[in-house]
């Protein structure tokens, strides 16, 4: 979620010269099938942009811009799909608006209580499930084109993660194969990893049926480290937690160069361990440089995600750990949750999010978390391109997960879809 606010277009010339936009926004033409499809685009175009202008691949010397973009996503919901038209009517959003400030964001909680998505059964190519509540409720996000996901999944991966991480790294994943579980948003991730990018003699531990196969992995690990092979681990934290207690007195060393990826929660299926103890108890077991170590922030709702700032997307001295940055096409605000205003950064609120991948869903969601927006070190933007000048701190679930300020609106909502 970028914190800083975005727009599109790129542009080309210097200090002295006007800047002239070398890709412009296309105009809004009427809504329906003809804008969906022009949203489509410039997206598409938006973070393929952003991606060459960060990683250096095209002849790109200013920050992409899309100028008008997530407002016209919201616009386009808001007249589109129904239940989020229906949502923005309740709040009081009848109208275009000039900012994103001008639409609600809706309450995470409506991918478990109703079918958001305005297209039919036969159109869906994709289904991604939450890992449910105590109650057992899922969240459901349906997807009738999964190559946004794709696109955002590779090109923020690629952006923040792989500037340090060694060539022919072999990835090695703690979740399930899409094969094994086709609902898992983070296997789906995690698989487009293993076999896009990891070298040969990548491969997933952890199955349905059997859960993790935690031998087989420290066997994967020591062979890598006689090659002298790096490693680039993946899974969530129960994963980890289920490892270090199959090792038992087992120890390993990796190869240098390698680092492990700690994603999701652990959902009531293991003990938890504090973060902390938990990366420091894996830097220990498994030969890892602690700096290495480091997670991902992202939920089924949302197509995007987010990375912990760590030793692979930047470079000498570290922030303060918990500190995630998000591609400029997912786009976080933090409000007061009593009336709903955006807070200033330092202090804490509810997150939300605006995700333009999201374009068959809702793309503003109000995710049910609480955290800070914290300025950045300028000599680390300085350092790396593209850094966003505000990374988030997250910390935790939110008491009530819809705020005072929007839970009238969100009944009523309820009760009326």
């Amino acid at each position: 979620m970028a914190p800083n606010t975005h727009g599109g277009g790129v542009y080309v010339g210097c200090a002295s010269i006007r800047r002239r936009p070398l890709f412009v926004s296309v105009p809004q033409i009427g809504f329906g099938k003809t804008m969906r499809t022009q949203l489509y685009k410039r997206v598409a175009d938006y973070m393929f942009a952003i991606y060459q202008w960060i990683s250096g691949h095209g002849p790109m010397p200013f920050e992409p811009k899309a100028p008008g973009l997530f407002v016209d996503m919201l616009e386009y919901q808001r007249l589109n799909h129904p239940l989020y038209g229906k949502y923005c009517e309740i709040n009081g959003c009848t109208k275009r608006g000039s900012s994103i400030f001008d639409y609600p964001p809706l309450p995470v909680e409506a991918f478990k209580r109703a079918d958001i998505c305005p297209f039919e059964a036969d159109q869906v190519v994709a289904e991604f499930y939450s890992s449910g509540t105590t109650e057992g409720v899922h969240s459901v996000h349906k997807f009738r084109d999964i190559g946004l996901v794709q696109r955002t999944n590779l090109l923020t991966f690629s952006m923040w993660m792989l500037q340090l991480l060694p060539k022919l790294a072999r990835f090695y994943s703690l979740m399930p194969t899409p094969a094994d579980n086709p609902h898992s948003s983070l296997g789906f991730m995690i698989a487009q990893f293993v076999d896009g990018i990891g070298a040969p003699g990548s491969g997933s531990f952890f199955t349905m049926e059997n859960g993790l196969d935690a031998e087989g992995l420290c066997d994967a690990l020591e062979q890598s480290y006689r090659e002298e092979i790096p490693v680039y681990l993946m899974g969530p934290s129960f994963a980890w937690v289920h490892l270090l207690d199959q090792m038992g007195d087992r120890t390993i060393k990796c190869a240098p160069g390698s680092s492990l990826l700690e994603t999701g929660g652990y959902k009531g299926k293991s003990r938890e361990v504090p973060r902390s103890e938990l990366r420091d108890a894996l830097a220990s077991k498994l030969g890892l440089n602690r700096r290495f170590i480091y997670g991902e922030y992202g939920m089924c709702e949302l197509s995007s995600q987010g990375y912990e700032i760590c030793a692979l997307n930047t470079t000498g001295e570290l922030p303060q750990e918990g500190l995630y940055i998000f591609p400029p096409w997912l786009k976080c605000i933090v409000f007061n949750p009593d009336d709903m205003s955006p807070v200033m950064p330092g202090n804490p609120g509810q997150i939300a999010f605006c995700d333009l991948c999201n374009l068959d869903s809702a793309a503003y969601i109000l995710t049910g978390d609480v955290g800070t927006m914290v300025e950045l070190p300028a000599e680390l933007r300085q350092r790396i391109k593209g850094y966003p000048r505000f990374a988030l701190n997250l910390a935790g679930r939110a008491h009530n997960a819809v705020p005072k300020g929007c839970s009238i609106a969100w009944d009523e909502w309820a009760q009326n879809r």
